[in-house]
């Protein structure tokens, strides 16, 4: 799989664990388990087929292969509680009748212990019983494609800012070796990471922001702003830049935005700013910096970070 495929791959699920967290609608969790379980699956060769039945009874997803006949069938267990033996009873016998090869069955809150006894012992096909955490695991364990030749540009940029990244966070001095443009497009992969959909401005006329964040926050789309400050004259930034990004904030009508300047920032550079405007921008030098690295990088382990804390995380260890 490679690096960008990935990436999308951990968004969907970051989506998913908000839509269970804090469900809307129903129809948005079938939909997001669907973007999930087919990337999951196309890894191994297998193309999913979404409602194969009109009998809504039946299962939510049909998954088979081109190379054989091996099909799958998925099984979308949305409770508001643990799913009990009878429904694994009743969707294994339907299986096996069908028949299937394989049936999945997810169970967003998770599965009695007697469901995995029966499982266990009446296994008439191959059944697995998943909740999220079997989904991120599962995510956690693909291989991404490191041979940089056969890559795409985008994918090389990933692959080349994750290793800049695991640099930072062993050795942050390797912070000032990295170039301004390199540094954005760090922030960039941090932020996706982070399930952000980002967009990085041109290098000149940006409008005053380097990145644009965006994200669904409790159904409405929510959009931040940030600016980079990476200077090899080590200059900190001063009250000039500082009212300068605060009107870009405010005339992109951001939720608001963060400076992230790697030399911190003058002793005056606050002043003036009303307790409005400090509500709308976020100051983060370079610890600031090494906290995202950090954080990104337990995401990738599979150390999963929930949307509702993504202002949180972008406000942490800022003034």
């Amino acid at each position: 799989m490679t690096p960008a495929k990935k990436d999308k791959l951990i968004r969907d699920i970051l989506v998913l664990e908000n839509s269970i967290t804090n469900p809307r609608d129903d129809r948005e969790i079938c939909f997001t388990f669907h973007q999930v379980i087919s990337k999951l699956l196309s890894n191994d060769g297998f193309k999913t087929i979404f409602n194969p039945s009109p009998d809504t009874s039946a299962f939510d997803f049909m998954c088979v292969r081109d190379d054989s006949h091996d099909r799958i069938c998925i099984s979308l267990q949305n409770t508001n509680k643990s799913v009990q033996e009878n429904r694994v009873h009743e969707r294994v016998s339907f299986a096996f009748n069908y028949p299937y090869d394989r049936l999945i069955l997810f169970g967003p809150k998770g599965f009695t212990s007697s469901c995995y006894h029966f499982v266990n012992i009446a296994n008439p096909l191959k059944v697995e019983l998943l909740t999220l955490d079997d989904l991120k695991s599962w995510t956690s364990k693909i291989e991404v494609e490191s041979d940089l030749s056969s890559l795409e540009y985008e994918d090389i940029i990933k692959v080349v800012s994750k290793t800049f990244i695991e640099k930072i966070v062993t050795d942050p001095n390797f912070l000032l070796k990295v170039e301004w443009r390199e540094l954005e497009k760090i922030i960039t992969e941090l932020s996706e990471g982070l399930a952000f959909n980002v967009i990085l401005t041109p290098s000149s006329k940006d409008g005053g922001k380097d990145l644009i964040l965006e994200i669904n926050k409790k159904g409405t789309p929510t959009k931040y702003l940030v600016e980079i400050k990476h200077w090899k004259s080590k200059q900190q930034i001063g009250q000039k830049y500082v009212k300068e990004f605060l009107k870009v904030i405010c005339n992109e009508k951001s939720e608001s935005g963060l400076l992230l300047s790697t030399y911190g920032f003058t002793s005056n550079a606050f002043e003036g700013l009303t307790e409005l405007e400090r509500k709308k921008i976020r100051f983060g030098d370079e610890e600031k910096i090494v906290s995202l690295c950090k954080t990104y990088l337990k995401v990738k382990s599979g150390i999963w970070t929930p949307l509702d804390n993504l202002q949180e995380i972008l406000i942490k260890k800022t003034k």
